[in-house]
C-alpha cells in the first residue's frame, strides 16, 4: 500500500468512533501514513480531552490565529483534511513520541469520550473559538474518520 492510500470512512457520533476503533483492534491492521494505529487512537483521545478542558491544549501559533478566521467555518462543517504541519510544541502535545499499546490507547479514548458525554466541550474551543456542540461533534467525527481512514484491516 502507498502512504497516501486511505479508505472511505464516515463516522456519525462518538460511539461510532469507539466502535470503529474496537473493530479495527479486533483484527490485524496496517497503516498508510506516518502514524501507527495506537498513535492515531491516542491522538484522537488527546484532542478530544483538550476540547473538554480535561487536559490543556497547546497555544495556537500566530499564523494559525491569523488564518483561522478565514477557514473556521469550513473546518467546523467537518472538512478535516490530512497533511497539516504542526509547530513543534503542538506536534509533541498531539503526537507524543512514547510508544503505547493499542489497549491503553483505546482505554484513553473511551475515558475521553465518557468525559465528553458527561461534561461536554468547553464553551470556547481552544483553537476554533465559540462553536455549538453539534459543530464540535461533527468536527470530532470528521477528524476521527480522517485519521482512521489511514488504518486498513488486513
Amino acid at each position: 500500500m502507498r502512504e497516501s492510500q486511505r479508505r472511505e470512512l464516515k463516522l456519525d457520533n462518538l460511539d461510532d468512533v469507539v466502535a470503529e476503533v474496537e473493530r479495527l483492534a479486533s483484527t490485524t491492521v496496517a497503516t498508510t501514513g506516518k502514524h501507527s494505529f495506537p498513535e492515531i487512537v491516542r491522538h484522537l483521545a488527546l484532542t478530544n480531552s483538550m476540547m473538554t478542558g480535561r487536559i490543556p491544549a497547546p497555544k495556537p501559533p500566530l499564523i494559525m490565529k491569523l488564518v483561522l478566521p478565514f477557514i473556521r467555518a469550513t473546518i467546523l462543517k467537518g472538512s478535516v483534511k490530512p497533511g497539516v504541519k504542526l509547530p513543534a510544541n503542538a506536534e509533541a502535545a498531539f503526537w507524543p513520541d512514547e510508544k503505547i499499546a493499542i489497549e491503553d490507547a483505546i482505554q484513553m479514548l473511551k475515558e475521553s469520550v465518557a468525559y465528553y458525554k458527561q461534561h461536554g466541550p468547553l464553551p470556547v474551543h481552544p483553537i476554533f473559538g465559540k462553536a455549538t456542540r453539534e459543530q464540535l461533534d461533527r468536527l470530532t467525527c470528521s477528524h476521527a474518520a480522517m485519521h482512521l481512514s489511514f488504518v486498513h484491516p488486513s
